[in-house]
Protein backbone atom coordinates (compact mmCIF):
# COMPACT_ATOMS: atom_id res chain seq x y z
CA UNK A 1 0.00 0.00 0.00
CA UNK A 2 3.30 2.00 0.32
CA UNK A 3 4.16 4.45 3.07
CA UNK A 4 2.03 7.01 4.46
CA UNK A 5 2.61 9.96 6.66
CA UNK A 6 -0.18 9.20 8.87
CA UNK A 7 -3.21 6.42 9.41
CA UNK A 8 -6.27 6.72 9.97
CA UNK A 9 -8.99 4.46 11.58
CA UNK A 10 -13.01 4.82 12.31
CA UNK A 11 -13.68 4.24 15.58
CA UNK A 12 -16.67 1.62 16.14
CA UNK A 13 -20.37 2.87 15.37
CA UNK A 14 -21.81 1.88 19.14
CA UNK A 15 -24.77 3.82 18.41
CA UNK A 16 -23.14 6.76 18.34
CA UNK A 17 -24.98 9.46 16.04
CA UNK A 18 -21.41 11.12 15.26
CA UNK A 19 -18.14 9.40 13.73
CA UNK A 20 -14.71 9.14 15.24
CA UNK A 21 -11.43 8.89 14.25
CA UNK A 22 -8.07 8.32 15.55
CA UNK A 23 -5.34 9.77 13.34
CA UNK A 24 -1.73 8.11 14.10
CA UNK A 25 1.92 9.94 12.72
CA UNK A 26 3.63 6.90 11.56
CA UNK A 27 6.77 8.61 12.84
CA UNK A 28 8.91 6.58 14.81
CA UNK A 29 10.27 6.79 18.49
CA UNK A 30 14.13 6.55 17.46
CA UNK A 31 15.54 7.92 14.05
CA UNK A 32 16.86 4.18 13.88
CA UNK A 33 13.72 2.31 14.11
CA UNK A 34 12.14 0.63 11.23
CA UNK A 35 8.49 1.09 10.10
CA UNK A 36 6.11 -1.96 11.53
CA UNK A 37 3.16 -0.17 10.83
CA UNK A 38 -0.33 -2.35 9.16
CA UNK A 39 -2.89 -0.02 7.70
CA UNK A 40 -6.03 -1.78 7.45
CA UNK A 41 -7.31 0.98 4.90
CA UNK A 42 -5.83 3.45 2.43
CA UNK A 43 -6.01 6.67 4.89
CA UNK A 44 -6.31 8.63 1.28
CA UNK A 45 -9.83 7.17 1.64
CA UNK A 46 -10.45 7.78 4.33
CA UNK A 47 -10.05 11.31 4.40
CA UNK A 48 -12.52 10.95 1.67
CA UNK A 49 -15.05 9.68 3.61
CA UNK A 50 -14.29 12.37 6.53
CA UNK A 51 -14.44 15.47 3.76
CA UNK A 52 -17.88 13.23 2.19
CA UNK A 53 -19.59 13.82 5.93
CA UNK A 54 -18.45 17.63 6.22
CA UNK A 55 -19.88 18.44 3.02
CA UNK A 56 -23.00 17.15 3.85
CA UNK A 57 -23.13 18.81 6.43
CA UNK A 58 -22.20 22.04 4.96
CA UNK A 59 -22.74 25.33 7.51
CA UNK A 60 -23.08 22.83 10.40
CA UNK A 61 -19.95 20.83 10.13
CA UNK A 62 -17.78 20.85 13.08
CA UNK A 63 -14.28 18.70 14.30
CA UNK A 64 -13.10 18.49 17.64
CA UNK A 65 -9.29 17.38 17.79
CA UNK A 66 -7.98 15.75 20.87
CA UNK A 67 -4.73 15.41 21.53
CA UNK A 68 -2.77 13.46 24.71
CA UNK A 69 -0.04 14.09 26.55
CA UNK A 70 3.66 12.95 27.21
CA UNK A 71 4.74 9.79 28.31
CA UNK A 72 1.64 8.40 26.24
CA UNK A 73 0.68 4.79 25.20
CA UNK A 74 -1.01 4.07 21.63
CA UNK A 75 -3.59 2.05 24.06
CA UNK A 76 -3.92 4.72 26.38
CA UNK A 77 -4.57 7.66 23.89
CA UNK A 78 -6.78 5.69 22.32
CA UNK A 79 -9.00 4.60 25.41
CA UNK A 80 -8.98 8.13 26.18
CA UNK A 81 -10.19 8.90 22.02
CA UNK A 82 -12.77 6.57 22.32
CA UNK A 83 -14.11 7.68 25.65
CA UNK A 84 -14.16 11.56 24.77
CA UNK A 85 -16.36 10.42 21.34
CA UNK A 86 -18.48 7.74 24.14
CA UNK A 87 -18.79 10.19 26.58
CA UNK A 88 -20.33 13.33 24.27
CA UNK A 89 -22.28 10.91 22.57
CA UNK A 90 -24.04 10.31 25.28
CA UNK A 91 -24.39 13.46 27.26
CA UNK A 92 -24.46 16.22 24.77
CA UNK A 93 -25.97 14.01 21.47
CA UNK A 94 -29.16 16.32 21.09
CA UNK A 95 -27.05 19.35 21.11
CA UNK A 96 -24.02 18.76 19.25
CA UNK A 97 -24.13 20.16 15.98
CA UNK A 98 -25.66 17.82 12.79
CA UNK A 99 -22.06 17.27 11.28
CA UNK A 100 -19.81 17.00 14.55
CA UNK A 101 -16.96 14.44 14.57
CA UNK A 102 -14.23 13.61 16.76
CA UNK A 103 -10.79 13.12 15.72
CA UNK A 104 -8.14 11.58 18.06
CA UNK A 105 -4.20 12.54 17.61
CA UNK A 106 -1.87 9.98 18.20
CA UNK A 107 1.43 11.69 18.19
CA UNK A 108 4.71 9.45 18.87
CA UNK A 109 4.96 9.93 22.29
CA UNK A 110 6.99 7.09 24.60
CA UNK A 111 6.19 5.52 27.12
CA UNK A 112 8.51 5.42 29.80
CA UNK A 113 7.43 2.71 32.30
CA UNK A 114 6.05 -0.14 30.27
CA UNK A 115 2.36 -1.59 31.36
CA UNK A 116 1.92 -5.16 29.99
CA UNK A 117 -0.35 -6.59 32.68
CA UNK A 118 2.93 -9.01 33.47
CA UNK A 119 5.41 -7.90 35.97
CA UNK A 120 7.85 -10.28 33.33
CA UNK A 121 7.26 -8.81 30.21
CA UNK A 122 7.74 -5.04 32.18
CA UNK A 123 10.64 -6.12 33.64
CA UNK A 124 12.33 -7.51 30.34
CA UNK A 125 10.92 -4.40 29.23
CA UNK A 126 12.18 -1.98 31.07
CA UNK A 127 16.04 -3.65 31.30
CA UNK A 128 15.70 -3.37 27.24
CA UNK A 129 14.77 0.31 27.35
CA UNK A 130 17.51 1.16 30.16
CA UNK A 131 20.36 -1.03 28.10
CA UNK A 132 19.57 1.23 24.57
CA UNK A 133 19.61 4.28 26.51
CA UNK A 134 23.44 3.44 28.33
CA UNK A 135 24.35 2.18 24.93
CA UNK A 136 23.12 5.56 23.51
CA UNK A 137 25.22 7.79 26.12
CA UNK A 138 28.33 9.28 24.17
CA UNK A 139 31.10 7.93 24.34
CA UNK A 140 33.16 10.07 26.66
CA UNK A 141 30.33 10.57 28.89
CA UNK A 142 30.19 6.43 29.13
CA UNK A 143 33.71 6.32 29.59
CA UNK A 144 33.78 8.62 32.26
CA UNK A 145 30.90 7.28 34.19
CA UNK A 146 33.15 3.90 33.86
CA UNK A 147 36.02 5.61 35.27
CA UNK A 148 34.11 7.24 37.85
CA UNK A 149 32.54 3.98 38.89
CA UNK A 150 36.23 2.37 39.20
CA UNK A 151 37.60 4.83 41.37
CA UNK A 152 35.08 5.66 43.48
CA UNK A 153 35.01 1.46 44.05
CA UNK A 154 38.55 1.62 44.96
CA UNK A 155 37.87 4.52 47.26
CA UNK A 156 35.53 3.04 48.95
CA UNK A 157 37.45 0.28 49.91
CA UNK A 158 40.26 1.76 50.81
CA UNK A 159 38.22 4.02 53.09
CA UNK A 160 36.60 1.16 54.86
CA UNK A 161 39.60 -1.08 55.44
CA UNK A 162 41.19 2.22 56.97
CA UNK A 163 37.69 2.50 58.90
CA UNK A 164 37.37 -0.65 60.24
CA UNK A 165 40.35 -3.05 59.89
CA UNK A 166 42.89 -0.29 60.38
CA UNK A 167 45.42 -1.13 57.99
CA UNK A 168 47.25 2.12 57.50
CA UNK A 169 47.33 4.90 59.81
CA UNK A 170 49.03 7.17 57.64
CA UNK A 171 45.98 10.52 57.75
CA UNK A 172 47.71 11.72 54.42
CA UNK A 173 46.93 8.58 52.90
CA UNK A 174 42.52 8.95 54.17
CA UNK A 175 42.63 12.41 52.96
CA UNK A 176 43.81 11.37 49.18
CA UNK A 177 40.90 8.49 49.55
CA UNK A 178 38.78 10.66 50.45
CA UNK A 179 39.35 13.40 47.69
CA UNK A 180 39.97 10.72 45.45
CA UNK A 181 35.95 9.38 46.59
CA UNK A 182 34.50 12.82 46.43
CA UNK A 183 35.28 13.32 42.85
CA UNK A 184 34.26 10.25 41.83
CA UNK A 185 30.78 10.71 43.39
CA UNK A 186 30.99 14.12 41.95
CA UNK A 187 31.53 12.63 38.12
CA UNK A 188 28.91 9.66 39.09
CA UNK A 189 26.48 12.24 39.91
CA UNK A 190 26.60 14.44 36.84
CA UNK A 191 26.47 11.18 34.66
CA UNK A 192 23.53 10.37 36.49
CA UNK A 193 21.71 13.24 35.79
CA UNK A 194 22.33 13.27 32.43
CA UNK A 195 21.02 9.84 32.12
CA UNK A 196 17.83 9.78 34.29
CA UNK A 197 17.17 13.02 32.24
CA UNK A 198 17.32 10.95 29.05
CA UNK A 199 15.35 7.98 30.41
CA UNK A 200 12.52 10.04 31.81
CA UNK A 201 11.76 10.69 28.37
CA UNK A 202 10.69 14.16 28.93
CA UNK A 203 12.87 16.06 26.43
CA UNK A 204 12.57 13.08 23.76
CA UNK A 205 9.26 13.39 23.72
CA UNK A 206 9.73 17.81 23.47
CA UNK A 207 11.55 16.79 20.37
CA UNK A 208 8.91 14.43 18.84
CA UNK A 209 5.76 16.15 19.68
CA UNK A 210 7.62 19.51 17.93
CA UNK A 211 9.53 18.12 14.79
CA UNK A 212 6.68 15.19 14.21
CA UNK A 213 3.70 15.88 15.69
CA UNK A 214 2.95 19.27 14.95
CA UNK A 215 4.04 18.80 11.41
CA UNK A 216 2.50 15.58 10.90
CA UNK A 217 -0.85 16.97 12.55
CA UNK A 218 -0.38 20.66 10.03
CA UNK A 219 -0.24 17.83 7.15
CA UNK A 220 -3.60 16.37 8.34
CA UNK A 221 -5.20 19.22 8.15
CA UNK A 222 -4.32 20.90 4.99
CA UNK A 223 -4.85 17.45 3.49
CA UNK A 224 -8.36 17.39 4.94
CA UNK A 225 -8.83 20.90 3.49
CA UNK A 226 -7.82 20.07 0.20
CA UNK A 227 -9.96 17.08 0.15
CA UNK A 228 -12.90 18.89 1.01
CA UNK A 229 -12.12 22.24 -1.78
CA UNK A 230 -11.48 19.88 -4.44
CA UNK A 231 -15.30 18.48 -3.32
CA UNK A 232 -16.55 22.35 -3.85
CA UNK A 233 -19.21 23.76 -5.74
CA UNK A 234 -17.69 23.71 -9.37
CA UNK A 235 -15.38 21.07 -10.98
CA UNK A 236 -12.11 23.86 -11.48
CA UNK A 237 -10.16 24.00 -8.47
CA UNK A 238 -9.04 27.77 -8.88
CA UNK A 239 -12.61 29.09 -8.23
CA UNK A 240 -13.15 26.70 -5.29
CA UNK A 241 -10.21 28.32 -3.74
CA UNK A 242 -11.92 31.70 -4.66
CA UNK A 243 -15.52 30.65 -3.50
CA UNK A 244 -14.39 29.52 0.32
CA UNK A 245 -11.84 33.18 0.49
CA UNK A 246 -15.20 34.98 0.07
CA UNK A 247 -16.15 36.78 3.16
CA UNK A 248 -19.81 35.82 2.89
CA UNK A 249 -19.17 31.96 2.88
CA UNK A 250 -17.57 32.34 6.06
CA UNK A 251 -20.35 30.59 7.68
CA UNK A 252 -19.76 27.61 5.87
CA UNK A 253 -16.54 27.27 6.75
CA UNK A 254 -16.10 24.41 8.99
CA UNK A 255 -15.20 25.04 13.07
CA UNK A 256 -12.10 23.55 14.16
CA UNK A 257 -11.96 22.97 18.09
CA UNK A 258 -9.10 21.23 20.21
CA UNK A 259 -8.51 19.56 23.67
CA UNK A 260 -4.99 19.51 24.63
CA UNK A 261 -3.80 17.55 27.58
CA UNK A 262 -0.66 18.05 29.08
CA UNK A 263 2.33 18.47 26.34
CA UNK A 264 -0.65 18.12 23.50
CA UNK A 265 -1.06 21.61 24.59
CA UNK A 266 2.38 22.28 23.32
CA UNK A 267 1.18 20.48 19.84
CA UNK A 268 -1.53 22.01 19.69
CA UNK A 269 -0.92 25.52 20.16
CA UNK A 270 1.87 25.31 17.21
CA UNK A 271 -0.05 23.46 15.19
CA UNK A 272 -2.35 26.89 15.42
CA UNK A 273 1.06 29.38 15.34
CA UNK A 274 2.48 27.23 11.33
CA UNK A 275 -1.39 26.64 10.62
CA UNK A 276 -2.01 30.61 10.71
CA UNK A 277 -2.06 32.84 7.59
CA UNK A 278 1.25 35.04 8.24
CA UNK A 279 0.26 37.21 4.96
CA UNK A 280 -3.54 37.48 6.00
CA UNK A 281 -3.92 41.34 6.27
CA UNK A 282 -5.62 41.71 9.15
CA UNK A 283 -2.92 40.52 11.04
CA UNK A 284 -0.39 42.73 9.65
CA UNK A 285 0.21 46.13 11.40
CA UNK A 286 3.51 47.21 12.23
CA UNK A 287 6.52 46.44 14.28
CA UNK A 288 5.41 47.31 17.47
CA UNK A 289 4.83 44.65 19.69
CA UNK A 290 1.62 45.80 20.88
CA UNK A 291 0.75 46.78 17.75
CA UNK A 292 -3.47 47.86 18.26
CA UNK A 293 -4.32 47.67 14.55
CA UNK A 294 -3.77 43.89 14.24
CA UNK A 295 -6.90 42.19 14.32
CA UNK A 296 -6.14 38.59 12.89
CA UNK A 297 -8.78 36.20 11.26
CA UNK A 298 -9.90 33.17 12.68
CA UNK A 299 -10.09 31.34 9.46
CA UNK A 300 -7.43 28.95 8.60
CA UNK A 301 -6.43 27.55 5.16
CA UNK A 302 -9.21 27.59 2.80
CA UNK A 303 -12.57 25.80 4.85
CA UNK A 304 -11.81 25.94 8.23
CA UNK A 305 -11.94 28.49 11.09
CA UNK A 306 -11.09 28.31 14.85
CA UNK A 307 -13.46 27.81 17.57
CA UNK A 308 -13.06 26.43 20.94
CA UNK A 309 -9.39 26.11 22.82
CA UNK A 310 -9.41 24.07 26.03
CA UNK A 311 -6.39 23.37 27.42
CA UNK A 312 -6.06 20.81 30.51
CA UNK A 313 -2.91 20.60 32.84
CA UNK A 314 -1.02 22.51 29.85
CA UNK A 315 2.88 21.52 30.17
CA UNK A 316 3.78 24.87 28.46
CA UNK A 317 5.15 27.78 29.83
CA UNK A 318 2.81 30.70 31.71
CA UNK A 319 4.45 33.19 29.41
CA UNK A 320 2.09 31.85 26.59
CA UNK A 321 -0.68 34.38 28.47
CA UNK A 322 1.41 36.63 29.39
CA UNK A 323 1.62 39.53 26.07
CA UNK A 324 5.36 40.63 24.90
CA UNK A 325 7.70 39.87 22.70
CA UNK A 326 8.67 36.54 24.66
CA UNK A 327 5.59 35.04 24.42
CA UNK A 328 5.32 33.47 20.52
CA UNK A 329 1.89 31.99 20.87
CA UNK A 330 -0.29 35.52 21.23
CA UNK A 331 -1.12 35.77 17.41
CA UNK A 332 -2.31 32.01 17.22
CA UNK A 333 -4.07 31.85 20.56
CA UNK A 334 -6.24 35.48 19.77
CA UNK A 335 -7.50 33.38 17.17
CA UNK A 336 -10.21 31.48 18.86
CA UNK A 337 -13.18 31.95 19.37
CA UNK A 338 -13.46 30.77 22.63
CA UNK A 339 -10.83 29.55 25.15
CA UNK A 340 -10.43 27.33 28.68
CA UNK A 341 -7.95 26.90 30.87
CA UNK A 342 -8.02 23.62 34.11
CA UNK A 343 -5.38 23.79 36.20
CA UNK A 344 -4.64 22.60 39.57
CA UNK A 345 -1.53 23.73 41.90
CA UNK A 346 -1.07 20.37 43.34
CA UNK A 347 -0.27 18.93 39.85
CA UNK A 348 3.29 17.61 40.87
CA UNK A 349 3.41 16.37 37.44
CA UNK A 350 4.45 19.98 36.36
CA UNK A 351 5.33 21.64 39.58
CA UNK A 352 8.37 19.67 39.80
CA UNK A 353 9.15 17.29 36.70
CA UNK A 354 8.59 19.42 33.74
CA UNK A 355 9.50 22.49 35.42
CA UNK A 356 13.02 20.78 36.51
CA UNK A 357 13.70 19.74 33.03
CA UNK A 358 12.30 23.13 31.93
CA UNK A 359 15.23 24.54 33.94
CA UNK A 360 17.46 23.08 31.29
CA UNK A 361 15.86 24.63 28.38
CA UNK A 362 13.52 27.77 28.42
CA UNK A 363 15.24 31.03 28.34
CA UNK A 364 14.30 32.86 31.28
CA UNK A 365 16.54 33.82 34.37
CA UNK A 366 14.04 33.83 37.07
CA UNK A 367 12.56 31.11 38.78
CA UNK A 368 8.90 32.44 37.88
CA UNK A 369 9.72 32.81 34.02
CA UNK A 370 10.15 28.76 33.96
CA UNK A 371 6.16 28.00 36.14
CA UNK A 372 3.95 26.22 33.82
CA UNK A 373 0.30 27.31 32.22
CA UNK A 374 -1.19 23.81 33.98
CA UNK A 375 0.13 25.37 37.78
CA UNK A 376 -1.88 29.14 37.25
CA UNK A 377 -4.46 29.59 40.55
CA UNK A 378 -7.27 31.82 40.53
CA UNK A 379 -8.10 34.02 43.61
CA UNK A 380 -10.98 36.09 44.83
CA UNK A 381 -10.41 39.82 44.72
CA UNK A 382 -10.05 41.27 48.00
CA UNK A 383 -10.90 38.45 50.26
CA UNK A 384 -10.00 36.95 53.16
CA UNK A 385 -11.39 33.89 52.53
CA UNK A 386 -11.58 32.22 49.12
CA UNK A 387 -14.60 32.13 47.21
CA UNK A 388 -15.27 29.13 45.11
CA UNK A 389 -17.63 29.10 42.04
CA UNK A 390 -17.49 31.98 39.48
CA UNK A 391 -14.96 34.73 41.81
CA UNK A 392 -15.89 37.49 39.27
CA UNK A 393 -19.79 37.29 39.79
CA UNK A 394 -21.81 39.04 42.05
CA UNK A 395 -24.50 37.22 44.16
CA UNK A 396 -27.13 38.90 41.10
CA UNK A 397 -25.25 36.84 38.83
CA UNK A 398 -24.05 39.93 36.86
CA UNK A 399 -20.39 40.42 36.09
CA UNK A 400 -18.04 42.36 37.78
CA UNK A 401 -16.25 43.93 35.18
CA UNK A 402 -12.29 43.64 35.85
CA UNK A 403 -10.24 46.18 34.07
CA UNK A 404 -6.83 44.38 33.00
CA UNK A 405 -4.86 44.57 35.75
CA UNK A 406 -7.76 43.85 38.13
CA UNK A 407 -8.09 40.76 35.81
CA UNK A 408 -4.75 39.95 36.22
CA UNK A 409 -4.30 40.20 39.94
CA UNK A 410 -7.12 37.07 40.62
CA UNK A 411 -4.46 35.03 38.59
CA UNK A 412 -1.54 33.39 40.34
CA UNK A 413 1.74 31.65 39.53
CA UNK A 414 2.41 30.82 42.57
CA UNK A 415 2.32 33.03 46.21
CA UNK A 416 2.89 36.27 45.81
CA UNK A 417 3.62 36.39 42.31
CA UNK A 418 0.28 37.54 40.86
CA UNK A 419 0.13 37.26 36.89
CA UNK A 420 -0.15 41.33 37.14
CA UNK A 421 3.72 41.26 38.85
CA UNK A 422 4.75 39.11 35.81
CA UNK A 423 3.51 41.09 32.96
CA UNK A 424 4.68 44.33 34.44
CA UNK A 425 8.38 42.41 34.55
CA UNK A 426 8.13 41.98 30.75
CA UNK A 427 7.44 45.73 30.73
CA UNK A 428 4.49 45.82 28.03
CA UNK A 429 2.02 48.53 28.85
CA UNK A 430 -1.15 47.49 27.27
CA UNK A 431 -5.08 47.80 27.46
CA UNK A 432 -5.86 44.03 26.46
CA UNK A 433 -3.87 41.05 27.19
CA UNK A 434 -4.02 37.50 25.62
CA UNK A 435 -4.42 36.63 29.69
CA UNK A 436 -7.86 37.99 29.54
CA UNK A 437 -9.36 35.80 26.46
CA UNK A 438 -8.93 32.96 28.36
CA UNK A 439 -11.82 31.28 31.05
CA UNK A 440 -9.91 29.83 33.77
CA UNK A 441 -10.85 26.92 36.12
CA UNK A 442 -8.83 26.14 39.25
CA UNK A 443 -9.55 22.54 40.22
CA UNK A 444 -7.12 22.34 43.45
CA UNK A 445 -9.69 22.34 45.72
CA UNK A 446 -12.18 20.03 43.36
CA UNK A 447 -13.99 17.63 45.36
CA UNK A 448 -16.34 14.53 44.37
CA UNK A 449 -18.15 12.90 47.15
CA UNK A 450 -16.62 14.60 49.54
CA UNK A 451 -12.72 13.32 48.47
CA UNK A 452 -10.25 15.59 46.19
CA UNK A 453 -9.90 14.61 42.96
CA UNK A 454 -6.69 16.21 41.38
CA UNK A 455 -5.00 16.97 44.97
CA UNK A 456 -5.90 16.39 48.82
CA UNK A 457 -8.42 19.94 48.31
CA UNK A 458 -7.19 21.17 51.49
CA UNK A 459 -8.97 24.41 50.96
CA UNK A 460 -5.85 26.70 51.64
CA UNK A 461 -5.21 29.80 49.47
CA UNK A 462 -1.50 28.66 48.72
CA UNK A 463 -0.01 25.13 49.39
CA UNK A 464 2.64 24.66 51.69
CA UNK A 465 6.13 22.32 50.93
CA UNK A 466 4.70 20.01 52.99
CA UNK A 467 1.43 19.45 51.25
CA UNK A 468 3.26 19.09 47.96
CA UNK A 469 5.40 16.22 50.34
CA UNK A 470 2.43 14.81 51.05
CA UNK A 471 0.77 15.10 47.84
CA UNK A 472 3.95 12.95 45.85
CA UNK A 473 3.08 10.02 48.15
CA UNK A 474 -0.64 10.09 48.34
CA UNK A 475 -1.17 8.39 44.89
CA UNK A 476 -3.78 11.09 43.57
CA UNK A 477 -3.54 11.95 40.03
CA UNK A 478 -3.10 15.36 39.74
CA UNK A 479 -1.96 15.71 36.13
CA UNK A 480 -4.67 13.09 34.38
CA UNK A 481 -7.42 13.42 36.91
CA UNK A 482 -9.47 15.83 35.44
CA UNK A 483 -9.85 13.21 32.66
CA UNK A 484 -8.95 10.13 33.55
CA UNK A 485 -10.35 9.92 37.28
CA UNK A 486 -13.59 7.69 36.96
CA UNK A 487 -14.89 9.98 40.11
CA UNK A 488 -14.03 13.20 38.31
CA UNK A 489 -17.58 13.24 36.98
CA UNK A 490 -18.64 17.65 37.01
CA UNK A 491 -15.13 18.09 35.76
CA UNK A 492 -15.48 15.65 32.43
CA UNK A 493 -19.19 17.18 31.73
CA UNK A 494 -17.51 20.79 31.90
CA UNK A 495 -14.87 19.87 29.60
CA UNK A 496 -16.43 18.05 27.32
CA UNK A 497 -19.38 20.12 27.67
CA UNK A 498 -17.43 22.93 26.79
CA UNK A 499 -15.65 21.79 23.75
CA UNK A 500 -18.47 19.79 22.29
CA UNK A 501 -20.80 22.80 22.28
CA UNK A 502 -19.20 26.04 23.50
CA UNK A 503 -20.43 28.42 26.41
CA UNK A 504 -23.95 29.22 25.80
CA UNK A 505 -24.72 25.82 24.90
CA UNK A 506 -23.55 24.45 27.43
CA UNK A 507 -24.76 26.38 30.13
CA UNK A 508 -28.17 25.62 28.67
CA UNK A 509 -28.10 22.09 29.31
CA UNK A 510 -27.59 22.49 32.84
CA UNK A 511 -31.39 23.65 32.91
CA UNK A 512 -33.03 23.21 29.61
CA UNK A 513 -36.45 25.06 31.20
CA UNK A 514 -34.28 27.95 31.66
CA UNK A 515 -34.09 30.76 29.33
CA UNK A 516 -32.68 33.16 31.48
CA UNK A 517 -28.62 33.22 30.88
CA UNK A 518 -27.77 35.16 33.88
CA UNK A 519 -29.90 32.84 36.10
CA UNK A 520 -28.14 30.10 34.25
CA UNK A 521 -24.62 31.29 34.91
CA UNK A 522 -25.12 31.66 38.68
CA UNK A 523 -26.45 27.93 38.42
CA UNK A 524 -23.32 27.01 37.48
CA UNK A 525 -21.53 29.41 39.53
CA UNK A 526 -22.99 27.71 42.70
CA UNK A 527 -22.54 24.09 40.84
CA UNK A 528 -18.55 24.57 41.06
CA UNK A 529 -19.03 26.28 44.05
CA UNK A 530 -20.67 22.82 45.98
CA UNK A 531 -17.48 21.43 43.98
CA UNK A 532 -14.83 23.03 44.93
CA UNK A 533 -13.41 24.57 41.74
CA UNK A 534 -12.46 28.11 41.37
CA UNK A 535 -14.08 30.06 37.60
CA UNK A 536 -12.71 33.06 36.48
CA UNK A 537 -14.49 34.23 33.39
CA UNK A 538 -13.53 36.07 30.56
CA UNK A 539 -15.05 39.43 30.58
CA UNK A 540 -15.64 38.60 26.97
CA UNK A 541 -17.08 35.38 27.48
CA UNK A 542 -19.69 37.37 29.25
CA UNK A 543 -20.20 39.91 26.94
CA UNK A 544 -20.84 37.47 23.72
CA UNK A 545 -22.81 34.23 25.37
CA UNK A 546 -24.30 35.89 28.12
CA UNK A 547 -24.87 39.82 26.82
CA UNK A 548 -25.31 39.09 23.55
CA UNK A 549 -23.46 42.50 22.91
CA UNK A 550 -21.74 40.82 19.82
CA UNK A 551 -21.99 37.99 18.05
CA UNK A 552 -17.88 37.12 17.99
CA UNK A 553 -15.04 38.64 20.18
CA UNK A 554 -13.37 41.64 18.81
CA UNK A 555 -9.68 40.68 18.68
CA UNK A 556 -8.26 44.07 18.10
CA UNK A 557 -5.35 45.41 20.24
CA UNK A 558 -4.76 41.75 22.11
Amino acid sequence: MGHHLLTIEQFADEGIRFPGYIVSSTAPINVEDKEEITVARDPNEVLKEIADYLKQHEGNAEILIAIHGYNSSPSGSRWWYEETRKYIGRNFDAQVSPGFVVIGYRWPSEQVLPNTGSWIKNVQKLTKFLRIAFRALPKPLALAGIFGMSIWAIGAVLNTAIAIFKVINDLTILIASSVVLTISLLILVVILTVFVLRVSGYFRDTYRAANYGVADLVEFIRQLDKQIVSQSPTDNLRQNYEFWEQEENNDRRIRLHFIGHSMGAYVVTNTVKVLSDVFDRRSIGNLEVTDKEKCPSSNIGNVFRLGRLVLVAPDISSESIISGRGNPLRSSLRRFDEAYLFSNEGDMVLKIASTAANYFSFPANTRDGGYRLGNVLVKSPNATVEKMGIVNLDDQGILIPFKSEEFLNCLYLHEGVPLSARQKEVGVENERFIAELFTYFDCTDYKENGKGIVSKALGKSFLSFWDYVTLIFSGIDGHGGFLYNSDAHFCRQIIYGLSSLGFEKFLATIDPNQGDRRYLLKLFSQHCQAKGIQVLLANERYDVSILKFWEKGNRQGY
